[in-house]
């Protein structure tokens, strides 16, 4: 049975918990460990994973030391159109979630030999780590009725959680995070500037590439203490922590290490310091010029046909991304208002000293474009007459899963049309007649090259999709008579040409064939015969000049790497560069070789350089049965209690729920002991997401100050979800006492963001109907400008007899409160009527977690005034956490016209 896991909790880690929609056509396919679920469209991924999973969990049981025997479920899915996984180690009910878009070459996770292996043994690795039991009675008598997680996942920080992941996709795959260039280069560069995080900064760091140095750093480090200490160190640790005897993290790791964990972390970074420092010294460089400083993820540098442009997107942290287009002029206007205002301030004050010079001024944005939605811009083309940009953007579908899109923008007029509708396809390169382009479908976990028609967004497929061929940066040779992509097959990504007839899917496949060179990225021509690509190894990212014959030719040798290569007309190629506070772009002034070969580095220096990769066997594949639908899935019990405290009101709410990992059939069994003027009785209900519309039923018994409410409620709901606009519609009947109704209820939200800001609207229209009928309209606007939001509504009901007052309650339905304005910080009824106005101002601050709020209500003659701070969280089900939806408030009070003040803590249910 489930324990109520904390709230707060739950409710914060939910947008991690996403899957494809219950009414998708869902399969289960099982094991002895697990049991897949998955759309019936992701069944030759899945059963891939079915077919090793056995064998993955065998090889980490043994890598960590225990070999748990629960059954962990695995939903598999695509809903946010990136390289993920999640593991959830309920010691009761483990928990996967399996997202199957395949990272590219350049990314952190791009060094893999299959990415189904590599996602699988993280996550793997993370459920098996923590489903050690405790060997303490009290905790074992805690984890089987309160919380169910072991003292490795509850005192554990996070650093030495992804750590070892980490370090176990490394052993047992033999690539992955710690044999990468991507880690080596990572950690080197941030040494080599002194930006390694502190102790305290493992965790959790908002800087730049902060959050992924519990994996990186954590790794590392884990490798470092193990190395020290002998192989069986770090399962010490575990045994250690789930010990009979209590202990902390730090008390557990010194018993092992000797020292505290903060201690050795601070001897672990000088070494890894001074073997960064090492390694490259600046004599010794050819990495160009630095040519505009840019933050964060910024990349996708794209220079115009007649090379006197250059578009690149900046990726700030806490605004939306940004496409901008730059001169590739020298920066004439800039220097000279620099040199203006300088003469200005040495003129006023001749005693002043000038700024010395080591970066490059800020360019002159000459466009730019924010997309309505705020959303991610990615792999911007130019086409071929230098007009416009092709780009991909990740929209929503109904549901509100993303999918890539291709998208034309015309800087000159500012006009963005959008060229396909949920086609997920990306990365494209226009062929020389405008009429079409290549680029890359990634789809169920397969990936293909694909032709796009960019009038009417037709796809034709050039090859067949795979799940054991990834494909990226396809681009069209100046001629367009050829074409050149990066490829992953086996454990390497090459670059790979082929012959392209304009105009026409090559017949019979592509021709092709493939350069020698391993770990390439962004390959981009520079004239017919030639092109320039990343190629990755031994820790170090450099562009190459790669020939038709295969041969290549270092350019670059560089301390911070050298990515997404962008050549232009003139000979100077732009590229990224890695820095600790981002991503800058570079500039060679021609393809000129670099000067010398990097030496072999001794294995000493690890991990500023790769360690050598271990030699591992291929997952043994065992044979599965045959997937099966998954109707209305296994149902699944579990509890829950809250208590509701408020004014005239206190409730103790118990439930039981059933239902399914996937969320297709919930219910909810919850009844209610109450007091004063609270809702005291049960109710059962239920929830169907097996149909576009879902099928929603409540029955009920509820006393409630010597009035009886009883009856069966029916609802249907549909939902649509968009990046800027959500719409919900929902009607059904009430049949009971005190009186049967039918209902209709729509509501719509809209959204608008800015670079620095983004408002929203909302509109919900009510009516309700037996003896009586009742509508309600309430009107919403919200202003939020980084950690800072104003909000206000206006609200009006009319007809019926209307109540003010009140927390509301999981066993009653709304139909049958549908003339109760709720407020928690008065006793319910305190003002009744026929005709009710309400107003509510809130703001949000930064500085502080609750909203303030002033509310109004107004009925007749009588007016209240109420002005406090609250903290309200929801959430919708989480069915893979066996938690049903929960909506939560807390709040302080004044009420300004009787001069009172009332506290209130509510949480109501929902399946």
């Amino acid at each position: 049975m489930i324990r109520t896991l904390p709230l707060l909790v739950t409710l914060l880690m939910a947008p991690l918990l996403t899957a494809q929609g219950p009414s998708a056509s869902w399969r289960t396919v099982n094991t002895k460990h697990f049991r897949l679920h998955f759309p019936a469209e992701y069944q030759e991924w899945s059963m891939r994973a079915a077919t090793r999973l056995e064998s993955i969990h065998a090889e980490v049981a043994r890598e960590v030391g225990f070999d748990p025997p629960q059954v962990i479920d695995v939903v598999i899915s695509n809903p946010i159109a990136d390289a993920n996984g999640a593991a959830w180690p309920l010691l009761d009910s483990p928990r996967i979630l399996f997202y199957t878009e395949p990272p590219g070459p350049d990314e952190q996770l791009g060094a893999y030999g299959h990415w189904i292996d590599l996602l699988a043994v993280h996550e793997v690795a993370h459920v098996v780590h923590m489903l050690r039991p405790s060997r303490n009675p009290l905790n074992r008598l805690v984890e089987k009725s309160i919380l169910p997680l072991n003292p490795i996942t509850l005192r554990a920080p996070r650093w030495v959680l992804e750590g070892y992941a980490t370090v176990i996709e490394g052993r047992l795959t033999g690539a992955g995070r710690p044999t990468s260039t991507m880690r080596a280069l990572i950690l080197r560069e941030w040494a080599r500037n002194g930006r390694l995080p502190s102790y305290g900064q493992l965790n959790s760091d908002q800087r730049f590439l902060g959050m992924s140095m519990a994996y990186l750093m954590g790794s590392a480090y884990l490798e470092w203490l193990e190395a020290r200490s002998g192989p069986g160190a770090l399962r010490n640790v575990w045994a250690r922590l789930t010990a009979r005897q209590q202990r902390s993290f730090d008390a557990a790791f010194t018993g092992v290490f000797g020292e505290s964990p903060a201690r050795l972390y601070g001897r672990f970074v000088a070494e890894l310091t001074a073997a960064s420092i090492a390694i490259d010294r600046p004599n010794e460089l050819q990495e160009g010029e630095l040519w505009q400083e840019t933050t964060r993820g910024s990349g996708d540098p794209a220079v115009s046909p007649d090379g006197k442009l250059i578009a690149v997107v900046q990726r700030p942290r806490e605004k939306p991304e940004r496409l901008v287009i730059w001169s590739t002029e020298g920066a004439t206007e800039e220097e000279k208002k620099f040199e203006e205002r300088l003469a200005k301030i040495l003129q006023r004050d001749p005693q002043d000293v000038a700024p010395v010079r080591t970066r490059p001024l800020p360019r002159k944005v000459r466009h730019s474009l924010t997309m309505r939605d705020g959303g991610d811009i990615d792999t911007p083309r130019w086409t071929r007459d230098g007009r416009s940009l092709l780009f991909a953007h990740r929209a929503p579908d109904r549901e509100g899963f993303l999918h890539f899109d291709l998208y034309r923008w015309t800087p000159e007029t500012d006009r963005v049309e959008r060229l396909t509708h949920l086609a997920d396809v990306r990365d494209a390169d226009p062929y020389p007649d405008g009429r079409s382009a290549i680029a890359v479908r990634s789809r169920y976990g397969a990936s293909q090259l694909v032709r796009v028609d960019l009038e009417s967004g037709a796809i034709a497929e050039i090859n067949e999709p795979s799940i054991d061929l990834v494909y990226n940066h396809p681009r069209v040779s100046p001629d367009g008579t050829r074409i050149a992509y990066v490829v992953h097959q086996e454990g390497s990504w090459r670059v790979v040409w082929a012959s392209s007839p304009p105009g026409a899917v090559p017949e019979g496949g592509l021709q092709a064939h493939t350069t020698p060179r391993n770990d390439a990225s962004s390959a981009e021509w520079i004239s017919n015969d030639e092109l320039v690509a990343t190629f990755a190894g031994a820790g170090f990212a450099e562009l190459h000049r790669v020939r038709a014959d295969g041969t290549t030719t270092p350019l670059t040798r560089s301390a911070g790497g050298a990515f997404d290569p962008a050549p232009s007309p003139d000979g100077r190629i732009f590229f990224m560069s890695l820095d600790p506070d981002g991503y800058v772009v570079r500039i060679l002034p021609s393809a000129a070789p670099a000067p010398s070969a990097r030496p072999a580095y001794e294995a000493a220096l690890v991990p500023a350089i790769p360690p050598p990769a271990p030699r591992v066997q291929p997952f043994a594949q065992q044979p599965v049965n045959a997937p099966h639908n998954y109707g209305i899935g296994r149902q699944e019990l579990g509890w829950f209690v809250s208590q509701n405290l408020g004014p005239a009101q206190r409730a103790t709410e118990l439930g039981v729920r059933f239902g399914d990992v996937v969320g297709r059939l919930d219910t909810l069994v919850i009844g209610s002991l109450a007091s004063d003027d609270a809702h005291e009785g049960f109710a059962i209900a239920s929830a169907w997401r097996g149909w576009p519309v879902e099928l929603l039923g409540h029955a009920f018994h509820a006393e409630e100050s010597g009035l009886t409410r009883e009856g069966v409620e029916v609802r249907g709901l549909w939902t649509s979800r968009g990046a800027l606009r959500n719409v919900r519609l929902e009607a059904g009947g009430l049949a009971g006492q005190p009186r049967d109704l039918l209902f209709a209820e729509g509501a719509v939200t809209t959204r608008q963001i800015r670079t620095s800001w983004s408002a929203s609207q909302s509109l919900r229209l009510a009516v309700d109907g037996g003896d009586e009928t009742h509508w309600r309209a309430v009107a919403g606007a919200a202003f939020r400008m980084g950690g800072w939001r104003l909000g206000a509504r206006y609200q009006h009901d009319d007809g019926g007899r209307i109540d003010v007052g009140g927390l509301p309650s999981s066993i009653v339905p709304r139909s049958a409160l549908a003339t109760r304005v709720f407020d928690p910080a008065l006793p319910p009824r305190m003002l009744r009527g026929n005709r009710y106005d309400g107003w509510r101002i809130e703001a949000l601050t930064p500085f502080l977690p609750l909203t303030a709020f002033y509310q109004r209500h107004e009925m007749h003659r009588d007016e209240l005034s109420v002005a406090g701070l609250e903290l309200e969280l929801g959430s919708e089900p989480l069915p893979i956490l066996k938690f049903p939806g929960v909506d939560f408030t807390a709040g302080v009070a004044r009420l300004l016209d009787l001069d009172e003040t009332r506290w209130w803590l509510g949480i109501r249910w929902r399946p």
